[in-house]
């Protein structure tokens, strides 16, 4: 497809652009809808200082720079920053109204925002200035603090962001005249100190969504709890990887309850991801009680849990609102299901998706679970991969599912006749089964996309994988 040449004022603006002839006196009576399409170009050609001089005099309330370019360079985003450093220090702002919010987080996160306040609309123009915020000799008090919108992480003391530590620097030296304010907040494998004396200059009323990732032991962990109980509005948070022994010492014990308790006092709590975390066996029920605000998604993955766990998931906790649950990489092999047969009876009004991948079940367990399964009317996606099931159960379910019209995603374990006595697939025999039960699957309903998945090759850890369309996949040591 060609596109289509650039218009007049496009041209104009790369020429003006390209031979750095902005001046502050230009920049006061520029036209305020030239100012996102100039700092897009001068992104795009890396032009600091024309850079500088938009963000000085930028006409909007709120500067969007995360939907008006992407990922600035370093030199643009220190162009940034002295730029708003003028406009702090500016006292009077003729023509100007108060610039509010300067906001780096990237498009994504705008794209269920109304396009206005200097942010590009569909029609590539941007909303005008409220007349209430033109003001004559205006100048900025403490309660008038300019906020900063950026998110943060903390994964490595090995390799640090220049951006992120050019910021905070900046920031934390002109406390007095802005809020740094941050949204989504990662914390990895670095020191307690130095994410302590971050903490203690952001507001962690602000954080909705927090990801604690390859933290350390228990102890480190637990350090962080006190800053984490401020943040009273968050509502996502991502448990990753930590790491230990399963025999407790007394200290570590009064660290688990420390981590624990902390899920009372997140009242918006609406997410939560629980992943390769070795201490969380035995205190489902505890945690699953804490929980005040009901859970939109639950992900628990790679984690051991006991059949008391699993009982827990039954009791009375909030999971009215529940539409994802994933349990992918929990061993039931050894569990009594009933308590999660249970639970999905009572959340199948609501639930979406659903992951059981690599729980290492067998016909059991599925015949167990299946009257619960085929009363989940509202689900959309099913993961059922690395799981142990025949074909006659499989066949089973797959005539059952006539009321489950809303998936749109299935994937189902290829059943356990495929396999030799070494447990590799028998091509011929996976392709033929396979085929049968994608019949009986479109005999029973219209399925939109269904796959049927070997486990992981030993030898290439890829899988053979027969779709609806009739294609088929073979690992890497077949191809």
């Amino acid at each position: 497809m060609v596109s289509a040449p650039p218009t007049l004022q496009d041209q104009a603006f790369r020429s003006l652009v390209r031979n750095e002839v902005l001046t502050v006196s230009d920049a006061e009576c520029l036209i305020r809808e030239f100012f996102p399409p100039l700092f897009k170009e001068a992104s795009t050609q890396k032009k600091a200082k024309t850079i500088k001089i938009l963000v000085e005099y930028w006409p909007y309330p709120c500067l969007h720079v995360g939907l008006l370019i992407d990922k600035p360079n370093f030199q643009i985003f220190q162009a940034i920053l002295d730029g708003v450093d003028t406009w702090l220090k500016r006292k009077y702002r003729p023509r100007m109204g108060r610039l509010e919010k300067v906001d780096f987080r990237d498009a994504q996160h705008h794209a269920s925002l109304d396009m206005q306040d200097g942010r590009e609309g569909r029609d590539y123009l941007v909303g005008t200035l409220p007349k209430k915020q033109i003001v004559e000799g205006h100048s900025r008090t403490r309660k008038e603090r300019l906020k900063l919108f950026h998110d943060l992480s903390f994964m490595s003391s090995l390799h640090e962001d220049k951006h992120q530590t050019l910021l905070l620097e900046w920031a934390k030296e002109r406390t007095s005249f802005l809020h740094l304010c941050c949204e989504k907040l990662e914390i990895g494998a670095v020191e307690v100190s130095k994410v302590r004396n971050v903490l203690k200059f952001l507001q962690p009323e602000l954080i909705k969504e927090l990801k604690l990732n390859t933290v350390g032991n228990l102890s480190k962990l637990a350090k962080f709890v006190p800053f984490i109980r401020k943040m009273r509005n968050l509502q996502k948070l991502m448990l990753v990887r930590t790491f230990g022994t399963r025999t407790f010492t007394q200290e570590e014990k009064q660290n688990i309850s420390k981590i624990i308790s902390l899920f009372c006092k997140l009242s918006c709590l609406r997410h939560l991801t629980i992943d390769d975390v070795y201490f969380l066996t035995d205190q489902m029920k505890e945690l699953l009680r804490c929980l005040e605000a009901p859970l939109v998604s639950l992900k628990i993955t790679l984690c051991q849990l006991s059949q008391s766990d699993l009982e827990s998931f039954a009791q009375r906790w909030n999971y009215s609102q529940l539409k994802h649950l994933c349990l992918r990489g929990v061993t039931l092999t050894n569990l009594d299901v009933k308590p999660l047969r249970d639970f999905l009876k009572h959340v199948a009004a609501n639930l979406q998706t659903l992951d059981l991948e690599d729980c290492r079940m067998n016909d059991s367990h599925f015949r167990t679970l299946l009257p619960a399964l085929i009363k989940c009317t509202q689900l959309t996606s099913i993961n059922l991969y690395d799981n142990d099931i025949s074909e006659d159960v499989l066949e089973n379910f797959l005539h059952r599912t006539t009321n489950l019209s809303q998936l749109t995603t299935e994937m189902y374990p290829a059943p356990s006749e495929v396999y030799n006595e070494s447990n590799y697939v028998i091509v011929e025999i996976f392709i033929q089964i396979c085929a049968e039960l994608m019949n009986k699957l479109m005999e029973v309903r219209q399925a939109n996309s269904v796959c049927f998945g070997s486990y992981s090759c030993y030898d290439c850890d890829d899988r053979y994988l027969y779709e609806d369309d009739g294609d088929v996949t073979l690992c890497l040591c077949q191809e």
